[in-house]
């Protein structure tokens, strides 16, 4: 019998979101993510395109390959199967201040591939054996052109959210990870002062619409 046969495949989760039931199994060091679209309205964002994509950019840094994804049609429904790697790691309750260095490395790489998570929560990042902070979940990325003027925008927004739902409003370690990122990431002082400013503006934003969603 050969040694993939003797493998079991483990369901880990399950869940519907308006037309989209999201199922996700783990195969041996294989993630595989199952969508099923049950009915054509709403459109929903193509999570797993954009997941493929982001890892096909980043390929070469501490980030899951990415296998690809197959779409069928079957009894009316729409079948998306993709699979990508499982990384080994522990879920990260709070970062402390030997996750900085990691953490900044690994953002500053993902951005200067043009990659903008758009998710930078906790949830999102794992710890390895070793230490190192890995972010494994790109199903709402984009891609931008590092030159594109709004890339500046993406970036200050991204810190902003990864301040708010990463570091918890933790402003003293917050502003050690932003030295060390623009440490391990090359930009001109104004791009530094704008990308400053914008997550500035855009913390606070975030800060008040998470104050005004529990009142």
């Amino acid at each position: 019998m050969s040694g993939h046969q003797d493998k079991e495949i483990f369901f880990i989760k399950r869940k519907k979101k308006k037309n989209i039931i999201h199922e996700i199994y783990l195969y041996d060091q294989t993630l595989v993510k199952r969508f099923i679209k049950i009915s054509s309205w709403p459109d929903m964002r193509k999570v797993w395109m954009l997941e493929d994509k982001a890892l096909r950019r980043l390929k070469g840094l501490p980030v899951p390959r990415t296998y690809g994804f197959v779409e069928k049609q079957c009894n009316g429904a729409t079948e998306v199967i993709y699979a990508r790697e499982y990384l080994d790691g522990a879920p990260i309750k709070a970062f402390v201040g030997e996750d900085v260095e990691s953490l900044a490395r690994i953002m500053a790489q993902i951005h200067q591939r043009g990659v903008i998570t758009r998710d930078p929560s906790l949830e999102n990042f794992i710890k390895t054996a070793d230490g190192k902070i890995l972010f494994i979940d790109f199903g709402r990325s984009i891609i931008l052109n590092p030159k594109n003027p709004v890339f500046i925008d993406y970036i200050g927004k991204e810190l902003a959210r990864l301040r708010c739902h990463a570091f918890l409003g933790d402003d003293e370690l917050y502003n050690r990870f932003q030295e060390k990122y623009f440490e391990f990431i090359p930009h001109s002082a104004a791009r530094r002062f704008l990308i400053r400013k914008i997550g500035s503006i855009r913390y606070l934003e975030f800060v008040r619409k998470h104050m005004t969603s529990r009142l």
